[in-house]
């Protein structure tokens, strides 16, 4: 991203709500590249060398608990989550349009068939699953041995 990029970001911020540049940077790198606090701290403020660890991991903390950056972080997530969902949808709506086209003027009727098996699909027409509605009651190990043992005789009287 570049730096007249950011700043139009930043500048675009309500005044109350204005971050630097260097902290528009850690809290990108936060939520998009998904790097831990110690490690956008060295990539946005590129500090010294000699910098011992503990130190950019204290000076990280700071940065991450500024409620400015933090809020930043949520926004630029939040961006980001909505981009994927517009893309996944972008994404069905193609494929559903292709398997229309196929269905409708494939060269084979098996294409078509297969076209019209996975737009079923899409809407859970072939759905195999069977929903079996289970009710959980507190019982006690004599009363389910008990159980068992009736469906026990039962069964084993059907089959002589």
């Amino acid at each position: 991203m570049s730096n007249k990029t950011i700043l139009k970001s930043i500048n675009s911020l309500p005044p109350k709500q204005k971050i630097t540049a260097k902290q528009y940077e850690f809290a990108r790198l936060v939520a998009e590249e998904h790097l831990t606090s110690s490690d956008a701290y060295r990539k946005a403020y590129k500090p010294n060398m000699l910098v011992k660890n503990k130190s950019i991991h204290e000076m990280a903390c700071r940065v991450m608990t500024n409620i400015k950056v933090q809020s930043m972080i949520r926004s630029i997530q939040h961006k980001r989550e909505e981009e994927n969902r517009t893309r996944a949808i972008r994404r069905e709506e193609y494929v559903l349009k292709k398997l229309m086209e196929e269905v409708e003027q494939g060269d084979k009727a098996s294409t078509r068939i297969r076209a019209l098996e996975l737009l079923g699909k899409t809407v859970s027409m072939f759905s195999n699953k069977v929903e079996v509605e289970t009710k959980q009651i507190d019982r006690s190990s004599e009363e389910i041995t008990k159980d068992l043992k009736l469906k026990l005789q039962k069964l084993l009287s059907n089959h002589t």
